[in-house]
C-alpha cells in the first residue's frame, strides 16, 4: 500500500475526529441557551418580565459569542431565522409585551433545540 493510500485514510480519520467533536460542541454551545430562552418565556408568562428579559438577553450574548462556530457548520437559513427573532424579541421587551415576548422566546428556543438536534452526536450525522 502506497502513501497515497495511508494518506487519505488519514484525512478520513481526522475527518471523523472533526465531526465527532463538533457534534459534541454544539450540544453544549447551544443548550445554555435554549435554556435560558425556555425559563424567560416562563417568566414571562408569570409576569416577572425583568427577569425574563435578563434571562433573554443572557441567551442572545450566549448565540453572539458562538455565532461565528455554529455558522461555520450549520445552514445558515436557521440562523438567519433565529438572529431576526432575537430582534423582534429585543422589541416585544422594550415594548413590554409580555404574552409575544413569551412566544418569542418559546419559539427561539425551540429553534435553537433544533439547530443542536441537527448536529447532535448520532451515527447519522457522521455520515
Amino acid at each position: 500500500m502506497g502513501k497515497r493510500f495511508w494518506l487519505g485514510i488519514g484525512i478520513l480519520v481526522l475527518f471523523l475526529v472533526m465531526g465527532v467533536v463538533i457534534s459534541l460542541g454544539m450540544d453544549a454551545i447551544h443548550g445554555p441557551a435554549e435554556q435560558a430562552l425556555e425559563q424567560a418565556a416562563e417568566k414571562a408568562l408569570d409576569g416577572q418580565m425583568e427577569e425574563a428579559v435578563a434571562l433573554a438577553r443572557q441567551a442572545h450574548d450566549w448565540w453572539d459569542d458562538n455565532w461565528t462556530l455554529t455558522a461555520s457548520v450549520a445552514d445558515h437559513s436557521p440562523m438567519d431565522e433565529v438572529d431576526a427573532l432575537f430582534e423582534e424579541m429585543e422589541v416585544y421587551a422594550q415594548a413590554q409585551e409580555d404574552k409575544h415576548f413569551a412566544a418569542c422566546c418559546a419559539q427561539l428556543s425551540k429553534l435553537v433545540e433544533s439547530m443542536a438536534a441537527a448536529h447532535r452526536f448520532n451515527w447519522w450525522n457522521l455520515l
